[in-house]
């Protein structure tokens, strides 16, 4: 597999273990090669310290990086802000996932998220509507609320987060996914970065910029 997911493969179908408490890693970062700036017109306003995340419930790689993703943010610095949005694109399998994941997040469910990407990866599940999503997140955790599920899926703070997703999508020119972007101006991800650590010393450096 290619070491990127790129949207051609998702149009057509749906690790370090270490602490990374990397502060002080003495690592030498270029703009170019481990990151890029964005255009002007290409970035958002956001608080400084603001590190987004890119992902899709499709994307293999995107779910090897929920561990070290998950240790970094247990020991990121305070002044950071993390926040993980579904990249949407032109096919409707992105912004239908992009739903599952504002739904559980709008119903205080994203315990589920590792679920979800097995649902789709491991599982190679198809659901075709809400329902059947519901249903199968249903029997993979007994304690799955498919109520409030279903009424955050269909509101309409869902379509305005999916909409909000597929802007940003677009407006940071996103090539790939895993994708992070920090500050609203910079883009970096792990091929780039070149390693989990690297990525994530990155990515605080950055968040100072």
């Amino acid at each position: 597999m290619n070491r990127r997911y790129f949207l051609s493969l998702m149009t057509a179908s749906l690790v370090a273990t270490a602490s990374f408490s990397v502060q002080a890693a003495p690592y030498a970062f270029e703009e170019g090669i481990h990151y890029k700036k964005l255009p002007d017109n290409a970035r958002a306003l956001v608080a400084k310290g603001t590190v987004q995340e890119f992902f899709f419930y499709g994307c293999s790689h995107c779910q090897d990086m929920e561990k070290p993703l998950k240790e970094w943010l247990a020991n990121k610095p305070k002044h950071l802000h993390f926040e993980a949005i579904p990249a949407v694109f032109q096919s409707p399998a992105w912004a239908t996932l992009a739903r599952i994941h504002f739904a559980l997040k709008a119903s205080d469910q994203l315990s589920l998220h590792g679920k979800v990407f097995e649902l789709f990866l491991q599982d190679k599940a198809r659901p075709k509507n809400q329902e059947e999503v519901a249903d199968l997140l249903a029997a993979k955790d007994k304690s799955f609320n498919k109520a409030a599920f279903l009424k955050a899926y269909e509101s309409d703070a869902n379509t305005a987060d999916v909409t909000r997703a597929a802007k940003l999508s677009g407006q940071y020119q996103l090539e790939a996914v895993p994708t992070f972007v920090i500050n609203g101006q910079y883009v970096t991800d792990l091929p780039m970065a070149g390693t989990h650590a690297k990525l994530f010393a990155l990515i605080e450096e950055l968040s100072q910029k």
